[in-house]
């Protein structure tokens, strides 16, 4: 009976491992790629539902710079993901972007912080969305660094998304 309960609960984690989910496109551009940029895209995000954002911005004090600070958790994640497969997540103003981008988009942040989000990824040369990514994130609401945590679980999440496809080389 140990064990059946010790099978199921691997299971369980292994069906939630990733909470990415690859809707729209394909991540095949990414096959010979070494680096993505990446860019955060809070205009649409609106707090449990039908509240301005800003509310939720001012229920805690807040860093002037959290997304760029939120990002940084974002790359350490994703690249910890990807880096055997010698590919990168870095920031839209590195040197070595690569051919594409991808633009992550908080769509709703709940009471607690979590949120519900969407990655594109575009083709920088021809501005063509090759591929939409659905997530969501658990979080706080009392962060000075606003979507740290997010932040943190979407690029494990898309990392995992990622790493799969690389591993079809």
């Amino acid at each position: 009976m140990k064990k059946l309960i010790l099978f199921m609960a691997f299971m369980l984690s292994v069906v939630n491992a990733s909470g990415a989910k690859l809707v729209e496109g394909s991540l095949d551009c990414i096959k010979g790629e070494k680096f993505i940029a990446v860019s955060l895209d809070c205009s649409k995000l609106v707090y449990k539902k039908n509240r301005p954002f800003q509310d939720f911005l001012d229920k805690a004090p807040r860093m002037d710079n959290w997304e760029e600070e939120s990002l940084k958790y974002f790359f350490e994640k994703f690249n910890e993901e990807t880096f055997k497969y010698h590919f990168s997540s870095v920031p839209v103003t590195s040197k070595n972007k690569g051919k594409f981008e991808m633009v992550i988009t908080p769509l709703e942040i709940n009471g607690g912080g979590g949120i519900k989000a969407h990655a594109y990824i575009f083709n920088k040369e021809t501005n063509e969305k090759v591929a939409t990514i659905e997530f969501k994130t658990d979080g706080d609401d009392n962060d000075e660094i606003t979507l740290r945590d997010p932040m943190k679980e979407a690029g494990e999440d898309l990392g995992s998304l990622f790493k799969k496809f690389l591993k079809k080389k």
